[in-house]
């Protein structure tokens, strides 16, 4: 049998899942091995292989330059960095020690160089995109309710920057429910539509909170971004340039544990 190589995707990851979740992903029958060269698509399955949706894929995943990322987060490392030109790198969101706030300020501080010098976004993108990243990893102390399972990650490449924040928490929809004025919330499609609404939050309307995502599109204005957003059995994509709420597509998936966003944009041309 001849055993296909191509890129990982997200649509792959879907395919995945759902013949996982079916018992159909059998391992001793691979027509295809994935490379992962994007962020996200390798930690939304390392996020379902760590909740048990779906076993380790040693057979069908060939790691590749990811190795030393994918090792240091199986270690449960409480942060990693590729050396040289720090393009890619985690840290863990329970900051745990004394020095766990300023471990995460030097964490943006490489993120920021990164998506400047490496992947070529303006300084002031590349601000704004850190500054998501903040908003995320905050979301997990404060709505996840699994703070030693958050992890905020971030990748690099000449013309494109991309970042992942990921919990095994209560999800979206559990979160929004918290609240009298959500209770009424039919799935998880449904809560990731208000949270991504400026101002909604488990605090309910017009609290001056919410899940944080402004700073998001705040960032990819005239910029052509991919955007996926993942809680229990849904998800929200959004892509092109200026990416929004209005242009979204919500579709049911596999389900997973917590809450996974991953975004990428690409830089302009000079």
């Amino acid at each position: 049998m001849t055993v296909v190589r191509r890129e990982l995707l997200f649509r792959d990851v879907d395919g995945l899942a759902f013949a996982a979740a079916y018992g159909q992903l059998d391992d001793t029958k691979v027509a295809v091995t994935y490379v992962p060269h994007r962020l996200g698509p390798l930690l939304e399955l390392m996020q379902l292989h760590a909740g048990g949706r779906i076993a380790r894929p040693e057979k069908w995943l060939l790691l590749d330059g990811a190795a030393p990322l994918v090792s240091a987060l199986e270690e449960e490392r409480e942060g990693w960095v590729s050396p040289k030109q720090r393009h890619t790198g985690f840290i863990a969101a329970a900051r745990r020690g004394r020095d766990g706030d300023e471990r995460f300020t030097g964490f943006l501080m490489n993120a920021k160089r990164a998506g400047h010098e490496v992947a070529g976004l303006s300084a002031s993108v590349s601000g704004q995109m850190v500054a998501a990243m903040e908003e995320l990893e905050n979301n997990i102390h404060e709505h996840a309710g699994a703070r030693e399972s958050g992890v905020l990650a971030y990748r690099a490449e000449p013309g494109a920057f991309e970042f992942v924040a990921a919990d095994r928490g209560i999800g979206i929809l559990n979160s929004l429910r918290r609240h009298a004025a959500h209770v009424g919330l039919p799935d998880e499609g449904k809560a990731l539509e208000a949270a991504l609404t400026d101002g909604v939050s488990r605090y309910g309307p017009n609290r001056s909170r919410g899940h944080g995502f402004r700073p998001i599109f705040t960032g990819l204005v005239n910029l052509h971004g991919e955007l996926r957003f993942r809680s229990g059995d849904h998800a929200i994509t959004m892509d092109g340039t200026s990416p929004a709420l209005a242009t979204s597509r919500i579709s049911q998936k596999a389900p997973i544990d917590g809450f996974f966003a991953s975004v990428r944009c690409h830089a302009k041309q000079r």
